[in-house]
């Protein structure tokens, strides 16, 4: 028998060389623990990180640039002022959908399915589908994801739908009960401990919470808003105005002014999702199409056949949303080159909301 002395513990954040993070997971008596502990992200350095999501799922990925493929570990459990212009020339963005890639592991994508003509939420890791579903709703949906945590709506009987934040194990509500009707409030995206959705309070209105309180976020004269997405001070979302003849505006609140997102040419805009500079979401042209836009030009976002196509999520540019085609909705994971399916088997319906 072999004897192996043993390693020093690693603390988190650790950065590791190359050579002996092989050594460790050459070293099975090693690895295995330290894969069922921890997600490891390999490059020409390694990032340790506790996995910490509650779903028992930990990682070995190589980031770009770093050598080898990804590999996978783990398994998944079951848990139940005016508002300025900002256009750009429209650009095109087309890919073949090739045969389906596995979703990069260290990006967990949310969403809904339907199954019997009930909403299901669900967080998919690339392998496996898990239910995201509050005890005694009617419907749930997951909509943003930030590490461990996932927001989203549910609904009760009489129509009542609240927002949620789930950590892995318990659902928290996210309801606003300042001025507001108390019977909607839909959380829909997250950064850190902040959230955006929407309420009803006479009408549409956009927030961001904190933790402790809820701030309006709606464009100035706006007859409707809510609010999408968020990356740091920044949030996305779509708004109304009086007497614009109906028009859908896409905008971007920067924590003090409002600039619209419009595609040019389009009547009906909306920007779903943010990271970094880069925003998606669609516009209407005889069908919903899809962008990317990185805040100067418009990329076409349209999955190959399909009749609509509505990117929701961004993250490291890799995007996702849902098509229609032949009848069915479908999520699909678009990384800049290929469109890869996400589809709940079984389900009649599947959307792709987030990704984190």
């Amino acid at each position: 028998m072999r004897i192996v002395p043993p390693i020093r513990p690693i603390r988190d954040g650790k950065i590791l060389d190359t050579n002996l993070i092989n050594h460790i997971i050459q070293r099975t008596e090693y690895g295995a623990e330290l894969l069922s502990r921890y997600k490891m992200v390999a490059g020409s350095n390694i990032f340790v990180e506790q996995a910490g999501n509650g779903l028992g799922v930990s990682y070995l990925t190589a980031l770009a640039g770093g050598a080898g493929n990804p590999v996978e570990s783990g398994s998944a459990g079951t848990g139940s002022g005016g508002a300025g212009t900002g256009t750009g020339g429209a650009g095109t963005g087309s890919g073949g959908a090739g045969t389906p890639q596995p979703v990069t592991p260290l990006h967990r994508i949310v969403g809904q399915y339907i199954l019997n003509g009930v909403g299901r939420g669900f967080v998919y890791n690339g392998s496996t589908f898990t239910d995201i579903f509050v005890p005694g709703s009617t419907q749930t949906a997951a909509l943003g994801i930030d590490g461990s945590n996932i927001v989203g709506f549910y609904q009760i009987e009489g129509s009542i739908t609240r927002g949620f934040l789930y950590n892995g194990s318990t659902f928290t509500d996210i309801v606003n009960t300042s001025g507001a009707t108390k019977l909607t409030t839909v959380a829909r995206g997250i950064d850190g401990t902040n959230i955006v959705g929407n309420y009803i309070s006479g009408r549409f209105r956009g927030f961001l919470y904190n933790g402790l309180s809820f701030t309006e976020i709606s464009p100035p004269s706006s007859i409707l808003a809510v609010c999408y997405g968020i990356d740091g001070s920044n949030i996305v979302g779509q708004y109304k105005l009086s007497g614009s003849g109906q028009q859908e505006k896409g905008f971007l609140y920067n924590g003090s002014a409002f600039t619209d997102i419009i595609f040019p040419g389009s009547f009906f805009t909306g920007a779903f999702g943010i990271d970094g500079s880069n925003i998606v979401g669609y516009y209407y042209d005889a069908g919903y199409r899809g962008f990317i836009y990185n805040g100067s030009t418009f990329t076409n976002i349209m999955v190959p056949g399909s009749v609509d196509t509505i990117p929701y999520g961004i993250k490291d540019l890799n995007i996702v949303g849902y098509y229609l085609v032949g009848g069915t909705v479908s999520g699909f994971l678009y990384n800049g080159s290929t469109y890869t399916n996400i589809f709940v088997p079984g389900s009649n319906t599947t959307i792709a909301y987030g990704i984190g």
